[in-house]
């Protein structure tokens, strides 16, 4: 089980700052969010959700769960680095889809015009680095966890993300 102590401590953990910072500097082509501490816990939530979800996988074929601790080896790697670099590359060249089931909920619920909102999804927060870290582990210790969370979320093309994100992987730890 997740602590959600241990949660903000990787949030506010210096090396995940440096290298929130490298990556702004590296590619200032994206657009980034300033550090918001009133999303600290919408993050926090984030964070304990998803690492929740991929124990409760991992559990199920009897791996031993991921604990904060363990994501922190990949912090200083500089193939962890390179991995979330592209990564953010690749999803900025991503073309945003929205369904006619989405739109409705955009349009209305969060008064947004289609362009904020793909603009709004082009924006870039240090959360993505830690989601980027959970990614990262399964990887590197379990992919096959990986895809099955991509499937569980009942994304379109789970296979084909997991396909992207695994040449991702293979491709920086060269």
């Amino acid at each position: 089980m997740v602590n959600r102590i241990e949660i903000e401590r990787l949030l506010q953990n210096k090396e995940l700052k440096e290298l929130w910072q490298t990556i702004q500097q590296e590619l200032p082509q994206l657009h980034f969010y300033e550090e918001n501490d009133s999303w600290e816990e919408a993050r926090i939530d984030y964070l304990e959700n998803y690492i929740s979800e991929c124990n409760t996988l991992l559990r199920k074929s009897n791996f031993q769960e991921m604990s904060i601790k363990d994501l922190y080896i990949y912090l200083s790697s500089d193939s962890f680095e390179a991995f979330c670099k592209q990564d953010f590359l690749e999803y900025e060249n991503t073309e945003i889809v929205i369904d006619e089931s989405e739109r409705d909920y955009i349009l209305n619920e969060l008064e947004m015009s289609e362009d904020e909102y793909k603009q709004g999804c082009k924006m870039y927060d240090y959360l993505h680095i830690a989601e980027n870290l959970i990614d990262y582990y399964l990887l590197d210790k379990h992919p096959e966890i990986l895809l099955e969370y991509y499937k569980s979320q009942e994304w379109r093309e789970p296979e084909q993300m997991f396909k992207d994100k695994m040449n991702l992987y293979s491709m920086c730890k060269i």
